[in-house]
C-alpha cells in the first residue's frame, strides 16, 4: 500500500532522504509539497517514524507491496525478484520478475518467453488505470 502525504506537511525533506527507492520527490510548488511515486514506493515505511508532523498515510487505492511483488511472496516464486518498478514491461508495462540467476522477464505478457499470468497488484492497477 503506496503512502499519502497529507496538507499538514511543513516541506522538511526528511522523508525524501530517507526514501530509498526514491519514491518521494519535491514539487516545484510553492510552499513545498511532496509526493509518493506508488510504484516506487516498496512499502518500507522508513519516512514515516521521521516526519515531525506525522503526514503520512496509507492510500487505499494501492495494494501492499511486500518488496518483492505479492504473488512472489509464495513458495512457487521463492527466490525470485521483484523490480519494483525500476523495470517496467516495454509491451504491457507490468512489473518485471527475476528467477534466481536469470534475466528479467514479464510476468502478465509472454516478454522474457515465460508466461507466468500472473501480477503484483501496483502493476494490475497501472494496468487497468492505463487500458480504461
Amino acid at each position: 500500500m503506496a503512502l499519502l502525504i497529507a496538507p499538514s506537511c511543513i516541506g522538511c525533506g526528511v522523508c525524501e532522504m530517507a526514501c530509498p527507492t526514491t519514491a518521494i520527490t519535491q514539487t516545484k510548488a510553492f510552499p513545498v509539497i511532496y509526493l509518493v511515486d506508488p510504484l516506487l514506493c516498496n512499502d518500507c515505511k522508513r519516512c514515516v517514524p521521521l516526519c515531525p508532523v506525522d503526514a503520512f498515510s496509507q492510500d487505499p487505492a494501492w495494494a501492499v507491496c511486500h518488496g518483492h511483488g505479492c504473488p512472489l511472496s509464495s513458495h512457487k516464486y521463492e527466490g525470485w525478484e521483484c523490480s519494483e518498478g525500476v523495470e517496467r514491461c516495454k509491451e504491457c508495462g507490468a512489473m518485471m520478475w527475476k528467477s534466481p540467476g536469470g534475466q528479467w522477464e514479464c510476468s502478465w505478457c509472454r516478454l522474457g518467453e515465460t508466461h507466468h499470468g500472473t501480477t503484483c497488484p501496483k502493476s494490475r492497477k497501472v494496468l487497468t488505470t492505463t487500458n480504461s
